[in-house]
């Protein structure tokens, strides 16, 4: 069993547990019965066993999973969460089966061959709300950072779980095949109401804010700026994580292709 504690409360029914890698987020939601939904757990085997370590310790048990997302960080799992549904968009779903071993490549020689065994194990979620006794849990599909990729809303606590979208530290990336910024911005756009009604959002990498409506609007303005000028003010593009990033999204640009 793992020592680590690493659950920390959000809100009413809701937990985060961050990793040492890439700033990595894990979110638990309880559902008021004694059972908890746990999202994108990760990252390496110490912190996986934390978190069914730390449910024990609040007295719950993990009734379900999600993944935001295809990406291998995204799609992790451990045995002591148990054999429960673990949910994700058709889209991702068909993916895993599809792709599996280019998906989950980049976990070989990173984390224990029995986690990658059961890591991507996902069944897809049937309406537009996740069929639980928790709190209303609504999805929101879009294909910005990946194909099929989710936020989930959980409505009544003012909550997005946003998985890679909406980062105080990461600037917009979109799937790494996209060759302009137009997915994103559409998969963004999608995303605007619910962005300006939550109160809380839980990006997969980076912190937790009440700064909701503010970080959509900084993503949003980074893609005009880059689009009109192929430079950008935001303060993200000062940090070493994404210089690489930012070199892409500016070949990317309207700006950068002589659009």
């Amino acid at each position: 069993m793992s020592s680590l504690v690493r659950l920390v409360p959000v809100t009413d029914h809701v937990y985060v547990a961050t990793s040492r890698r890439y700033v990595t987020n894990s979110t638990v939601i309880l559902d008021g019965h004694g059972g908890a939904l746990v999202i994108d757990p990760s990252w390496d085997a110490d912190e996986l066993a934390a978190i069914p370590a730390d449910l024990r310790a609040l007295g719950v048990t993990c009734v379900a999973g999600l993944a935001t997302h295809m990406h291998y960080d995204h799609v992790l799992w451990h045995p002591d969460l148990g054999d429960v549904p673990r949910w994700a968009s058709a889209g991702t779903v068909e993916a895993i089966v599809n792709r599996r071993t280019e998906l989950l490549a980049p976990l070989l020689g990173d984390i224990p061959e029995d986690l990658i065994e059961i890591a991507g194990h996902l069944v897809p979620i049937e309406g537009p709300t996740l069929n639980w006794r928790g709190p209303r849990a609504v999805i929101h599909q879009h294909d910005a950072h990946a194909e099929h990729h989710i936020a989930v809303e959980i409505a009544d606590l003012g909550v997005l779980v946003s998985g890679d979208m909406l980062s105080d530290l990461e600037l917009p990336m979109p799937d790494w095949s996209e060759v302009d910024l137009e997915t994103y911005r559409s998969g963004l756009l999608q995303l605007a109401e619910v962005a300006h009604r939550a109160e809380r959002v839980i990006p997969g990498h980076g912190a937790v804010g009440n700064d909701v409506a503010e970080r959509y609007e900084a993503d949003l303005a980074y893609l005009d700026e880059l689009d009109q000028t192929g430079a950008s003010a935001d303060p993200r593009v000062d940090l070493e994580l994404n210089a690489e990033l930012h070199e892409l999204n500016v070949r990317r640009s309207a700006f950068g292709a002589g659009v």
